[in-house]
């Protein structure tokens, strides 16, 4: 019975950083169906120093107030110590296979801009596709996910690293 504590505890922190990657994806979702449903630009921001998601723009209010959508990616029982932005070490840096490559983090933050119309575009206007990666800093290769947001529709899709071919996987 005592070996099996060490495996519980692991498996827990595999679930809850499932859940953190299914919390990533909401999050995308729910900020370009706000943009379209208030046709005004809903903008996400990953912070990489808290590990966390804001949601502002439209009725979510300017950065930094109350209004604004939190979401903490560290909580049932994932530290946000564990949480890695990037590839893990061992991992080919790629593109997916949908075009997207790894938006870099700038000043430690990502910022994607959903438009009204559900886009994402950059500063001239232009759509921009993007990729968000994560993986837990000691299940590296187990844990590593993408998620894709494609520029021109706002289409967001969840990746897996694969082991066997070096590569994500949709």
């Amino acid at each position: 019975m005592v070996f099996a504590i060490p495996q519980i505890t692991s498996s827990r922190r595999l679930f809850s950083f499932a859940a953190m990657e299914r919390q990533v994806v909401a999050s995308l979702r729910d900020a370009r169906q706000q943009a379209m449903s208030q046709r005004k630009t809903i903008t996400f921001r990953y912070e990489d120093a808290g590990k966390q998601i804001v949601l502002y723009g439209g009725s979510f209010g300017n950065l930094g107030d109350a209004e604004n959508q939190i979401v903490q990616m560290s909580s049932g029982g994932l530290q946000a110590a564990n949480i890695m932005y990037g590839f893990p070490t061992g991992v080919t840096p790629a593109a997916l296979s949908d075009g997207a490559s790894l938006t870099a983090l700038s000043s430690g933050v990502v910022e994607l801009e959903f438009e009204g119309d559900g886009s994402v575009r950059d500063g001239s206007d232009n759509p921009i596709d993007n990729a968000l990666f994560f993986y837990h800093n000691i299940h590296g290769k187990n844990t590593a996910f993408a998620v894709s947001i494609l520029g021109a529709s706002g289409r967001v899709k969840i990746w897996q690293y694969n082991g066997q071919s070096d590569a994500y996987v949709e």
